[in-house]
């Protein structure tokens, strides 16, 4: 038809400028002007990001938050019409309470065929959206626009990007007319640098104050949930605790992994023991220490330390903090512990701490070693047995990605870690393991990636295409399969709610019982390993096998069969 530049390179260009790694495409027709400029980019030699095509729209946007979680860079996802958009939404909604900056785009038409540009009879039958695709995402995202302008489009796509950046971080949405990326576009002759998003930081007042609050507290604690997998505020954090040995406890609700297992001022998931004695709570990236929210520390003093504490996308949160350190947090904590060393310690106290936090480090430590063991007698296979193995086959920098839902609180327990960048929580909402693995790999490439994944969160996720991408683009997972045959959740909670009723008593539950498939067979689509393991004795060698399978870039799925119900916390 042509042979110019035109919308396609308005997009690509708007792309290089916010230094985009990758665009990651589950892709539909309405894109050709873009693939025009990527095939000019790579005649040319010119730079400019990556294009990755994936067979499912979960999977794309799952895969570009990973990303940029790990890396801090943002990336690009590109989806088709409404119909795309929708069928990404769950995981775009996951990346915004992730608070993920995202630029996400699907493209529509405005002429339906009446004028000369015929863009095929399936936009006028079955994907226009009446408003525009916008109106369907517009919940879900920072700021959703359509941009029908070829003279607007290029900056409005800088725009959304640097908009993204910004607190409260997370995804935005552009949606593009065909007519407008077929228009010819003449790139600006300067275009201005695209600055990295500033980093705030606390009031030196509110330092102080806070410090003073640490210096005089005798029973300081730490709750952290989501600094991970930023590698700077990890070390922050390690050192303001070493600083005043304040003990450090993860939310159940952690995305990541946040402070080292085997510091001994780490104590586990397990805040409640600590209520009562603590008269200072730091709540760090926390958003919800404890459950009921009304269940706070009696009598402590609750700080909030986070780049933005009070969360949009929760219905009702409330941790009752009196005081707030917004800003950066890396930033923040390293202004904390200078303050800190400013002002003075009482070397006593903070050496009493240590000790005595040192005892119960141990304490939990043994309580790991004793579930082990018995994990290692028992006749069946069980969480706590599965991580020990892992430890033991897989390199000490291995990625393990969980979307487990009654197992999880043990896989949790039971990894260890002493970095940001071993333990990543899928998305919430299940069907997104698989995805967001990917998106590990992808930002990881050097480290192996496991998946812990209940059978029933299994039958959710986009297992074909996960496969399929993992094959071709050198992205090889291990998947274990936590089977225990049941919805188990559902269970418990039916329990919970009727235990003296019928189903209880003639053990006929609905909603709870999985027929699934041989799923370890799947691995075989892509020449990959694969066993059902039943045996305890047998999962070192099967796990040994499958991680030789996945050096040698093949994905490999365990199927291991773990009865019971397991634990819901």
């Amino acid at each position: 038809m042509k042979n110019y530049q035109d919308g396609g390179e308005a997009i690509l260009e708007a792309f290089r400028r916010l230094d985009a790694d990758y665009v990651i495409s589950s892709p539909g027709s309405e894109w050709a002007p873009f693939w025009e400029a990527l095939a000019r980019q790579k005649r040319d030699g010119a730079d400019g990001p990556a294009y990755m095509d994936c067979g499912h729209e979960s999977i794309a946007v799952n895969m570009a938050t990973a990303y940029t979680k790990i890396t801090g860079r943002m990336q690009i996802v590109l989806l088709h019409a409404g119909a795309g958009m929708m069928q990404g939404a769950m995981a775009v909604d996951a990346a915004g309470a992730m608070e993920t900056p995202l630029v996400i785009m699907s493209g529509e038409v405005l002429g339906y065929g009446e004028g000369d540009m015929d863009p095929g009879s399936q936009w006028y039958r079955n994907l226009s959206v009446p408003g525009g695709t916008q109106r369907l995402i517009e919940p879900m995202v920072k700021w959703s626009q359509q941009v029908a302008s070829i003279d607007t489009l290029h900056e409005t796509i800088v725009r959304a990007g640097e908009m993204a950046q910004r607190t409260p971080q997370g995804p935005v949405y552009l949606c593009v007319p065909m007519e407008t990326m077929l228009e010819a576009w003449a790139k600006p002759d300067a275009s201005r640098t695209v600055p990295a998003a500033p980093k705030l930081q606390p009031q030196p007042a509110d330092i102080a104050r806070v410090a003073e609050a640490i210096t005089g507290a005798a029973c300081p604690v730490i709750s952290v949930e989501n600094i991970g997998p930023d590698p700077e505020a990890f070390g922050a954090l390690v050192e303001l605790a070493e600083t005043a040995s304040i003990p450090v406890v993860e939310g159940q609700g952690a995305f990541f992994g946040n402070f080292p297992k085997s510091h001994d001022l780490y104590l586990g998931q397990r805040i409640d023991p600590l209520l009562e004695e603590m008269d200072l709570a730091l709540l760090v990236e926390s958003r919800a220490p404890w459950y009921p929210p009304s269940n706070t520390p009696p009598g402590a003093q609750i700080v909030s330390i986070s780049a933005n504490p009070l969360k949009e996308h929760m219905v009702y949160q409330a941790m009752h903090a009196e005081t707030y350190l917004e800003g950066d947090p890396a930033t923040s904590l390293r202004l904390l512990t200078a303050a800190l060393r400013a002002q003075g310690l009482d070397g006593e106290a903070v050496a009493q701490r240590r000790a005595r936090w040192r005892s119960a480090h141990e304490e939990w430590q043994d309580g790991l070693a004793k579930a082990e063991g018995e994990a290692a007698a028992a006749p069946t296979i069980t969480p706590p047995l599965v991580m020990k193995v892992l430890r033991d086959v897989l390199p000490r920098e291995c990625c393990i990605v969980d979307e487990t839902i009654v197992h999880q609180t043990e896989i949790r327990e039971h990894l260890m870690w002493d970095d940001p960048l071993t333990f990543f929580r899928a998305p919430s909402g299940l069907g997104q393991g698989l995805g967001y693995a990917l998106g590990v790999k992808l930002a990881l490439p050097d480290r192996a990636v496991a998946v812990t994944i209940g059978d029933g969160s299994l039958m959710y996720n986009p297992l074909v295409p996960t496969l399929g991408l993992s094959a071709e683009q050198d992205l090889p997972l291990l998947i274990l399969v936590f089977n225990n045959s049941q919805y188990a959740v559902m269970k418990h909670f039916h329990k919970r709610f009727y235990p003296d009723g019928t189903a209880v008593s003639d053990d006929d539950y609905y909603g709870v019982n999985i027929k699934g498939p041989d799923y370890e067979q799947a691995a075989r689509m892509v020449g990959g390993y694969c066993q059902r393991v039943e045996a305890p004795a047998d999962l070192p060698a099967a796990v040994e096998a499958a991680y030789a399978s996945v050096k040698a870039g093949k994905t490999a799925i365990l199927n291991l069969i773990m009865p019971g119900d397991g634990g819901v916390k």
